[in-house]
């Protein structure tokens, strides 16, 4: 009976979350349907680029949301992830106000607009680390309301800027993100303030390195090619490559919902861990069947739907980034468990196959050059991956 259990909580907290993931994501993808459409490639791509300029500002996010992850909300007095948390997040947007006369210069972006959209970065911080308390309690029904009512204040945010601030749409696009995150960061800690403490843990070198390592592969997975694209190409072919990223992310997006449950169902339930990874990476292969299924079959159609008819010269090229999409949601999967676990080998081998992926983005000139040595480090980066889980487990029995 407690197999049974702890069997359907863990399909159950799949759903949850799973559900709300496909959700928010239909909610993301409106989200760039009415930018691409109000603002045309062009300006899409300067949307794009604060967006991702401010990724890299959040490039330690994924370590947060893991270090709150893995040990989950402190007793009172044992606070420093918390205060680790705020500094960190207070200290990026103050050397990102200052350093944006630059960044504008170097990326032809106003300071201004900089500034304001790294307005984000402070709340985001907060936002994660609760976030990560929640998921640690396997509260996934709260956490999935959160994780939509984040996409839908986007979608109005959205929707504001090219209506009502039409005139200044990416002024009011950056005022109206921050302050639907300063909204969602309250809720996120009233929420986390009804948990329990964990009871301290013991913090092995072995679980700080790979609780770190795949936090920071996590960041450069999502902006390493976006940002690669905004400093090489022209900015319509940027903005066109954008897109291609916004719709390929789609399954990677959706499946590290999947990795999430699956790691606090490990942290809980270790003895269960081949079950719980096993099963997760079934799921994901499933995910990247239907995925890519509807990439081949109707690739204009998802275009025109996503994005716009403006973005139609990338449709060649979608279904190359979507395996390389693919491949990246199996390698998420992978290097979590390696978190969960205290996995070396993982967390190893996906670092060297993203090492390889943006040492290669270099000497890619055009949109096919860098889906093409994408798809290629991708593909190399699950092989690695999985390799180094392998061998890692092997040396520890």
């Amino acid at each position: 009976m407690e197999e049974r259990a702890s069997i359907w909580r863990f399909w159950a907290d799949n759903a949850n979350l799973g559900l709300a993931t496909v959700v928010a994501g239909l909610f993301n993808t409106l989200f760039s349907l009415i930018l691409a459409h109000a603002l045309g490639p062009k300006d899409y791509g300067w949307v794009a680029a604060l967006n991702s300029l401010v990724s890299l500002f959040l490039l330690p996010l994924p370590v947060i949301g893991l270090a709150a992850i893995r040990w989950g909300k402190p007793a009172a007095g044992r606070s420093g992830l918390v205060v680790a948390t705020w500094a960190l997040g207070g200290g990026i947007f103050l050397l990102a106000a200052a350093l944006s006369p630059v960044l504008g210069r170097g990326l032809e972006l106003p300071s201004s607009l900089i500034t304001l959209f790294s307005l984000s970065v402070l709340f985001n911080f907060g936002y994660v680390l609760y976030i990560g308390y929640l998921e640690r309690a396997r509260r996934y029904r709260l956490v999935g309301v959160m994780v939509v009512l984040s996409s839908v204040l986007g979608v109005a945010a959205v929707a504001l800027a090219v209506t009502a601030g039409r005139a200044h749409p990416i002024f009011w696009l950056g005022a109206l993100q921050a302050a639907g995150l300063a909204v969602l960061l309250w809720l996120a800690r009233r929420s986390a303030d009804t948990l329990p403490p964990v009871p301290p843990s013991r913090i092995s070198s072995r679980i700080l390195a790979t609780t770190l390592g795949v936090g920071t592969l996590q960041s450069l997975w999502g902006l390493a090619d976006s940002l690669w694209a905004k400093a090489n190409l022209h900015a319509h072919a940027a903005g066109i490559y954008t897109g291609l990223v916004t719709v390929g992310q789609a399954v990677p997006f959706v499946v590290s919902s999947l990795a999430t449950v699956m790691l606090t169902a490990v942290l809980e339930e270790p003895a269960r861990r081949r079950y719980f990874l096993a099963r997760t990476l079934v799921a994901a292969l499933a995910l990247d069947g239907i995925f890519l299924s509807i990439l081949a079959l109707m690739p204009k159609t998802i275009v025109r739907l996503a994005l716009g008819s403006a973005f139609l010269p990338m449709t060649p090229l979608i279904q190359h980034y979507g395996d390389a999409m693919a491949a990246l949601a199996l390698v998420s999967v992978l290097a979590t468990y390696g978190v969960a676990v205290g996995a070396y080998g993982a967390m190893i081998g996906a670092a060297l196959g993203t090492g390889f992926w943006i040492v290669s983005l270099g000497y890619a000139h055009a949109m096919a050059s860098l889906v093409s040595r994408t798809l290629e480090s991708m593909v190399l980066t699950l092989g690695l991956t999985g390799m180094g889980l392998l061998v890692d487990q092997k040396g520890r029995r």
